[in-house]
């Protein structure tokens, strides 16, 4: 009987300890300072929109409510959840222990558009997400027009994909490309993305959904390669290769002039 007592004494002293040690761990690893990094678009030295500098400042409002909370339970879900309005998104978060978070707030950068039922355009960011509906296709950071796209809500992502990558070979996007269109070509059973460039140059991605950065690569070596003339006419081609021996996919430049 006594060593059946000393067992449950002994259980009782061992939860007591765990708990102990569960709560003496969430003191000292709970979120006790939060620091913010806000990158914006100046105008003036000030925060580009007082919209946007208002999504900021609920935002830090609620992000230094995360005060309290255990730094080792906290999710990166955690921290976005905090981030108010379309304005502004979250670029990082890093925990620092045993009691901070370091986080850098992002001002979200107009970069698409789609023609509205409306009349206007519904615009939106470098990852695709919305952020406003105006009249014009006039992006007041510079006064310029954004990518005018044209595409379903099923493709449109694949737009954004095309044009990120298309962003990272040759360096800009809104600078050089017009619109960007997704069409079906029946003949061939295959969806393409067309580029228009300012320059009157086309680019065409056949089945975008296969190799989508490696083709804009294959791209870029073929642009780079043309002489100033050809980059003002034409088209460049990426297309897949099946069953090919070396690379499954490739791109060639036509004229469409016959030479």
């Amino acid at each position: 009987m006594n060593g059946y007592i000393r067992k449950i004494v002994a259980v009782i002293l061992s939860l007591i300890f765990c708990v102990a040690v569960i709560v003496g761990v969430g003191v000292i690893f709970s979120v006790r300072n939060v620091n913010i990094e806000y990158i914006y678009y100046s105008e003036d030295g000030q925060a580009s929109s007082s919209r946007t500098y208002a999504d900021y400042v609920t935002s830090a409002d609620n992000l230094n409510a995360l005060k309290g909370q255990s730094l080792v339970l906290l999710s990166m879900a955690d921290v976005e959840s905090c981030v108010s309005g379309r304005f502004i998104s979250v670029q990082s978060c890093n925990k620092v222990f045993p009691s901070t978070l370091d986080i850098v707030l992002k001002e979200r950068v107009e970069q698409f558009c789609r023609p509205n039922s409306s009349g206007g355009f519904d615009v939106y960011d470098s990852e695709g997400v919305y952020m406003l509906s105006r009249q014009e296709n006039l992006n007041p950071a510079d006064d310029s027009p954004d990518v005018l796209v044209y595409a379903q809500d099923e493709s449109f992502s694949y737009v954004v994909q095309i044009c990120g990558y298309f962003n990272q070979s040759f360096g800009s996007l809104r600078n050089l490309v017009r619109s960007a269109s997704v069409s079906h070509d029946a003949i061939l059973g295959s969806d393409n993305i067309t580029l228009s460039l300012y320059s009157g140059l086309s680019i065409v991605i056949y089945d975008y959904d296969e190799y989508a950065e490696q083709k804009i690569s294959a791209v870029y070596e073929i642009y780079d390669g043309l002489s100033e003339s050809q980059k003002l006419r034409g088209s460049i081609y990426a297309v897949s290769r099946s069953g090919s021996s070396s690379a499954p996919y490739a791109a060639y430049y036509n004229s469409e002039l016959g030479y």
